[in-house]
């Protein structure tokens, strides 16, 4: 475990934490390249900066930090990463009690939706200057009463994901295709040139069930308008679906705009339920992308909490990270979070 070298005094002895940063990174990950560990240690001469080198590492840090009652924890890579660390830092809270600290997140991944999301900008930059950053409360989804994510899916998404993440891997070994693959056109790559024809050859369709089990829901029309209500125990959609997707934030990484009211009313997420044809999903692409796509096969719905079920096994994904297979799940709108924001 490596640590910025101008502060060696015993974290858990200094006064006034809640005033203090601590930047939390995975030493390992592809962007927190030596260069990149050298510069946050420069820009950030005030934070107390970690960085760790494998999963046992990391929960030893996060609990030394929650404990130490930092007011600011700071981190970033992956969606996934990002999440777990978040994860990681909430539970200790919830076992000790203590204050949740402010969040910031670093763009330092490849799909960034939540560093998009809370307007990242170059890692340097925000680290200078997240002591003046805005902050603004951010949900995010429990799934099955414990694990927390900005968004999830089911079906063509977590699908087209395990092919992206296959291909990504695959291209490591050119320089040329690990750029192409770092950014979105390597997911349309994966998604359109791979999964599109093997979708067309598969066709997988599966019968959904969403029931509201929290308070009063909506169905919302393409411009994200309340027009209909479910009470609590509805069931809101019942019938076909190639992909259920959910959301409090609506970016899935690279500004790929997929659940567009998801932080349009506090305590809701954005429930979306796609049935339409894979090519009718590549010809709505740059709609689909910017957040605008309409299509009868479309239909949106914000709830609080509710259960997904499914008549079969479905590919799943939780903040980018494939899961397997699932077929129901529980999720539920969590208290918010703090986190640093740079407006636009």
């Amino acid at each position: 475990m490596a640590r910025s070298q101008a502060r060696t005094q015993d974290a858990d002895r200094s006064p006034a934490r809640a005033a203090r940063t601590a930047v939390i990174l995975n030493k390992n990950a592809k962007r927190v390249t030596e260069r990149v560990r050298k510069r946050i240690v420069e820009v950030a001469p005030d934070a107390d900066v970690f960085f760790t080198e494998t999963l046992e590492q990391a929960k030893f840090v996060t609990r030394r930090v929650v404990d130490s009652g930092y007011g600011t924890v700071v981190t970033g890579g992956g969606d996934g990463t990002v999440v777990n660390t978040i994860q990681d830092v909430l539970d200790r809270v919830e076992t000790t009690g203590r204050e949740r600290p402010r969040f910031g997140v670093l763009r330092l991944g490849t799909g960034n939706a939540v560093a998009d999301f809370l307007g990242a900008r170059d890692y340097a930059a925000d680290l200078q200057d997240f002591g003046a950053a805005a902050t603004r409360d951010v949900h995010l989804l429990k799934v099955d009463g414990h694990q927390r994510t900005p968004f999830l899916g089911f079906g063509w998404d977590a699908y087209i994901l395990n092919n992206y993440i296959r291909m990504k891997e695959a291209a490591e070994r050119f320089a040329v295709t690990r750029a192409l693959f770092k950014s979105a056109m390597g997911y349309v790559i994966a998604g359109v040139g791979k999964s599109v024809p093997e979708l067309l050859v598969r066709r997988p369709r599966w019968q959904v069930r969403i029931i509201n089990t929290g308070g009063i829901g909506f169905r919302l029309d393409a411009d994200g308008q309340v027009v209909d209500r479910f009470a609590p125990g509805a069931v809101v959609y019942e019938g076909g679906a190639r992909m259920v997707c959910a959301g409090t934030t609506p970016y899935y990484g690279f500004k790929f705009k997929i659940m567009p009211f998801a932080d349009r009313t506090p305590g809701m997420c954005h429930v979306r339920v796609a049935d339409l044809h894979p090519i009718a999903a590549v010809s709505r692409l740059p709609s689909a992308w910017r957040g605008t796509m309409r299509h009868p096969g479309m239909h949106d719905f914000q709830l609080s909490s509710f259960r997904l079920e499914f008549d079969e096994e479905a590919p799943f994904q939780i903040a980018g990270d494939g899961m397997g297979t699932r077929s129901a799940v529980d999720v539920a709108v969590d208290a918010p979070i703090r986190c640093c924001h740079f407006p636009g």
